[in-house]
Order: C-alpha cells, then structure tokens, then sequence
C-alpha cells in the first residue's frame, strides 16, 4: 500500500456535499437548527474535522473513486478496514481506535437513518486490545521545584549581569508556567488564553485566576489562587519579566512570545523541554493534571474529591476513570498549594 502518512484532505478540498453536512452537523448557530453537534466543545468539533478529512484524504489516495459516492455510502466495512491498515503504517492502535470512534460519530450525524454500530463496534475491538503508553510517573511536587528552579537560576543570573538578559527572561516565564500550571492545572488551550486584565484578579497579596466558561470543555467557569510563595514570583513578572518581551505590551495575554502571544502548541514544546532537562524525562501539560490528582491521593487520601474540582470536572467519576491509579476549583487550588508547601520543595 502507498505510503502517505495518513495525509488528510483539507476542509475546502471536500466535496461539497461533505462540507454541507459537516457544516449543518456541527456548526449551526440557531439553537433550533437540526445540528446534534453543534454545541460540543469546539475542540471536539476540531477533532472531528481533523478525522472525517483524514478519512477523505485515504479515499483520495487509495480509493478516489469513492469520493464519487455519498458519505453514507463510502462507509462500508472492507474500505474501513482497509483505512485501518492504513492508519496504522504510522499510528499506534489507541490512536487507530480515536480515528474511526470520530469517524463513527461524524458520519452518524451525516446520516443519523443508518445503522453505524459495526463501525462503533469496530473502534471499540482495537481500543480493548491497543497497547498504552507508559508514561513515568511524575508528582506535581516534582514539577513545582523545576518551576521554581528555573525561576530563581533566572534571577540569580539577571542579578549578576545587572540586567535582564532575553535568554533569562524566557527561563523565568517557563519557569512560571511549569509552576503556575502545577497549582492551577488548567487544559493547555484555555491557559494560553489567559489575560492578564480580564482573567487575573489580586486578593490581598494573592493572584487569582478566573477561566470563564467559554474557555472550559465543561462549560463551567473555573477559579484559581495560587500561593503566597507563587504570587510574589507572579509579582515579579507582571512589573519586569512579562514587558521584557518585544511587543508584550501590545497584547495582554499572560504567556508573551517574540511579537506575539503563545500558542498552546509553544507552551506544549517549552514544558516538554524543560522536564526533558530537570527530570531527565518529557512531560506533557495534561500530564500536569494526573500529576496533581496523584499527589493528592497520595499525601491527602481523605480529601481526594477535590481533584474533581481541581480539574474541572462534572463528576468524580470521569476523575477517577482518567486521573486516579464538594470543593470548588479555587478550594482545591488551596489544598493543592498547602500539600506543596508541607512538602518543604523550594528551589535548589
């Protein structure tokens, strides 16, 4: 089979009949509009487009006389199997099974008259028999003092050479992150989306941070304090790091880059680096938050259920199927912080 590393078919190359339906499916804006998925969280439509295209761009490679067909009728079980020896020439089978469990629900919407279980079922055979990655494990405890270390090594060098060097300003403002990240474990998207006028609040000599509802996947807005200790280090780059950046003060995004703001991508990249350096492994953002669901069952077993809270979930339930081997967020954000400072982890 020719090897297109599962290439997908951008959005404007559909056909028009797929475009409609994607559009009607997951776009309408009127609430009495017939699309069933319209109001899923626009990471979940993303992810939908992302597949469906991809499926789109393995019928252009292999079969592109399929594209002739309907949606509905494209589907059909050899091709789908086919798609899965394909995705497969570069994907693990956890993600095989996400691609076709997307293309299930993409084209179930398209053609909700039919009868698309096969195809669930199909997703759901490889999840069961896919092979996870092991991830290290890792305490937020672990990640709090590489966050302060990068901070406090910045300060310490920016003191010595009398001034604030680019390269010192960018370790101070990772540094921040890794550790604002651990005491408000917020879904990298909505924290590359924070303000520093609209969603920072000071309380007495402690920042808070307020994700409205619009940037949650729970569609519930959430609330953190940090620390006293991680306030003061916030103090210090809102008044000198932040402004350090060419064009920060153009913008008010908390996270600045050379011009502009971070994406959530470039934050993904600079923690992936720095723990690939501090800990002698990579770790992702999301992993921040089993991070911090694990510390809690370990050092505070009896108040485990403020992890839900803590990660802004519905239930305790989806916090203990996906982050565990009620208090509000800002709550939780409190006993997380008071763990960390029992622990005694201050930069070396």
């Amino acid at each position: 089979m020719t090897r297109h590393l599962n290439s997908g078919l951008p959005f404007d190359a559909w056909p028009l009949q797929d475009r409609e339906l994607f559009e009607r499916a997951f776009e309408a804006i009127d609430v009495f509009d017939w699309g069933s998925g319209s109001s899923l969280a626009p990471a979940t439509k993303y992810g939908r487009k992302a597949d469906y295209g991809r499926w789109l761009g393995f019928l252009s490679h292999i079969f592109p006389d399929a594209l002739k067909l309907t949606p509905g009728d494209r589907v059909e079980q050899s091709r789908v199997e086919d798609y899965v020896e394909y995705l497969r020439e570069n994907c693990r089978d956890t993600t095989v099974a996400h691609c076709i469990g997307r293309l299930f629900y993409t084209i179930r919407a398209f053609c909700p008259d039919r009868d698309w279980q096969w195809l669930y079922r199909i997703s759901r055979r490889i999840a069961a028999k896919a092979v996870p990655i092991k991830h290290r494990q890792v305490l937020s405890s672990d990640l709090y003092a590489l966050g302060l270390r990068l901070m406090d090594r910045a300060l310490i060098k920016a003191n010595a050479l009398g001034r604030l060097t680019k390269s010192c300003a960018v370790a101070y403002r990772d540094g921040l992150l890794i550790a604002t990240l651990v005491e408000a474990p917020i879904r990298r998207g909505a924290f590359s989306r924070l303000l520093v006028g609209d969603h920072m609040m000071k309380v007495g000599q402690r920042w808070c941070l307020m994700v409205p509802a619009e940037n949650t996947k729970t569609k519930t807005e959430q609330e953190y304090e940090l620390s006293d200790r991680l306030s003061r280090y916030m103090g210090i780059y809102l008044d000198q790091v932040r402004l350090a950046f060419p064009g920060a003060a153009q913008h008010s995004n908390l996270w600045p880059y050379e011009g502009r703001p971070m994406t959530d991508k470039m934050i993904r990249r600079r923690v992936i680096k720095w723990t690939r350096i501090g800990l002698g492994f990579e770790v992702s953002p999301h992993r921040f938050r089993n991070a911090a669901a694990t510390l809690i069952s370990i050092a505070d077993p009896e108040n485990i259920r403020v992890a839900k809270d803590l990660l802004g979930h519905r239930s305790f339930a989806m916090t203990e199927k996906h982050y565990i081997d009620g208090a509000q967020s800002r709550i939780a954000g409190r006993e997380l912080a008071a763990i960390l400072a029992g622990r005694g982890q201050s930069a070396p």
